[in-house]
């Protein structure tokens, strides 16, 4: 019973894992839209600061969802 209860564990990680990992990889999309989006309007917005900022957070958040999925497919 335990050896199975461990196994339904396991794969509930798993797809916490992936779930967090798509979650991170949707948060990228919205901030990249938003700031292409943000350089099209013709706002006083500093376009260089926008997106050097908006390009870190957008690898940040990508590295951190590949990794996520990564984590969860590597412990199967």
């Amino acid at each position: 019973m335990s050896a199975k209860k461990e196994t339904t564990s396991n794969e509930e990680k798993n797809n916490l894992f992936v779930e967090a990992g798509k979650f991170c990889l949707d948060i990228a999309k919205l901030i990249f839209g938003g700031v292409i989006l943000a350089g099209l309007m013709k706002q006083d917005i500093e376009y260089l600061s926008l997106f050097l900022i908006g390009l870190g957070v957008v690898i940040i958040f990508a590295f951190l969802g590949f990794r996520l999925i990564a984590k969860s497919k590597s412990k199967k």
